[in-house]
């Protein structure tokens, strides 16, 4: 018969194992909770950057069109582009412009200038969730009756772009660059 100090040791033994088998466990499951936390941090990152890079490319891509709009110039839709330009306006840029529309429409119908404009390069130079500046170079080609040549203009702008909550964007201010 065994003595009761080898069962005491094996029992003791046993224990130490169940123990540190246990603790083993828990701490494998801890790093493995820390691992997955960190690996769905990482996915967010990437998943915030790739938003923002759409966000910023539909920024631009708004900022772009509007711009051929306005520095586009065409007798024969003149009123429904002077409309298109309107409803994609808000803030200070309509509040200098809608107002001077009838003028503006005058002053083309009368002289009979056609433009064509081109945006040549964009980029966003601030982009927040709500509103974005975008910088770009358009090139406009201006031909007039009068004129026996077309005239080559590049401009330098700054274009703010509003993004309302329902997605929906406007151009609130289009600043030329010197």
């Amino acid at each position: 018969m065994p003595s009761n100090d080898t069962s005491t040791g094996w029992r003791i033994a046993f224990s130490a194992v169940v123990v540190v088998a246990a603790l083993a466990l828990i701490a494998a499951l801890v790093a493995t909770g820390l691992w997955l936390t960190e690996r769905g941090k990482a996915a967010s990152i990437r998943a915030d950057r790739a938003s923002a890079t759409e966000l910023d490319t539909a920024y631009r891509d708004f900022a772009t069109d509007v711009m051929t709009h306005l520095m586009t110039i065409r007798q024969e839709t003149l009123d429904e582009d002077v409309d298109r330009i309107v409803g994609l306006i808000e803030g200070d840029f309509s509040e200098q412009f809608t107002p001077r529309r009838d003028s503006y429409e005058e002053v083309v119908k009368s002289t009979k200038v056609i433009a064509d404009g081109v945006v040549s390069a964009a980029a966003v130079e601030k982009s927040y969730p709500d509103h974005a500046d975008v910088i770009m170079a358009i090139d406009q080609t201006i031909g007039n009756p009068k004129a026996t040549e077309d005239q080559e203009r590049q401009y330098r702008v700054r274009v703010t772009v509003n993004r309302h909550d329902d997605g929906e964007m406007k151009v609130s201010g289009v600043n030329f660059i010197p």
